[in-house]
Order: C-alpha cells, then structure tokens, then sequence
C-alpha cells in the first residue's frame, strides 16, 4: 500500500513545529526571529530588574525589547515588559522561584535564560543581558 506523499509531508511539519514550540515554550516569538541564544548560567537575584544591551561594539542600552518571564516553577503563566528607552526592564512582585525568561526584539537573536529569584541573593546584583544582531 502506497502511503499518500501529503501524509508525510503533515507528519514532518508538524514534527518541526513541536520541536520549535518545546526550544521557545510559550513566549512570543518576533516575525524576524531566527537564531536564539541560551545562557547556560543562570541569574540570581531578589527581585526581577536589570539591563539589555547590543553585544559587540558600544554595547548600547536598547530600547523597546519585549522581556518575558514564565514561571516561578512549572507555573505557565508569562508576564512581560518592554525595556524604556536606557534599555531597563523590570517585573515586580515575583515571588522566589525559578523562571524562564527571553528577551526579543525585531532585527536581533532573541535570548533565553533561566532567573533565581532568592531572598537570599544580593539585592544590587541585577540581571544584565546581552543581545546579538540577528542573521
């Protein structure tokens, strides 16, 4: 019995997607993104605030870069803010826990990472990341 060639072609693309979907979980996704960077190490901090800035040459503060956060634990809640315009962020009232976390902005690789928030964790110690020009 022959297998219809549209069947396989349903059953790879939706393959890739599942895939794709498992890398991002349920963060938005930029319509110029292609490339995601992982940082390894995670952030510890007390609460969720920090910086985002382009990496290589000046290292310039960016505005306007969705940040996102899902969590603490297997929570699948996703709150978000957009960096103002020296490239500052900051999401209140998180409770201690681990997130997920991406930051995303058209034109530049999107970045994912895990955050600790801790009480026990340094209160001037902030989250500081760095973003790639896109491909």
């Amino acid at each position: 019995m022959k297998t219809p060639w549209f069947l396989v072609l349903t059953l790879v693309v939706t393959s890739s997607l599942s895939q794709e979907k498992s890398v991002i979980g349920d963060f938005t996704k930029s319509p110029t993104e292609h490339i995601i960077q992982q940082i390894e190490k995670p952030f510890e901090v007390k609460s969720i605030f920090g910086t985002i800035v382009e990496s290589g040459g000046f290292h310039e503060r960016m505005a306007a870069v969705l940040f996102e956060i899902q969590g603490p634990g297997s929570d699948r809640k996703i709150r978000r803010t957009h960096t103002d315009k020296n490239g500052r962020f900051k999401i209140g009232r998180a409770p201690e826990g681990v997130y997920r976390f991406k930051a995303t902005r058209n034109g530049f690789q999107s970045v994912l990472g895990t955050i600790h928030v801790s009480k026990n964790a340094d209160q001037r110690q902030e989250i500081k990341i760095e973003m790639p020009i896109g491909v």
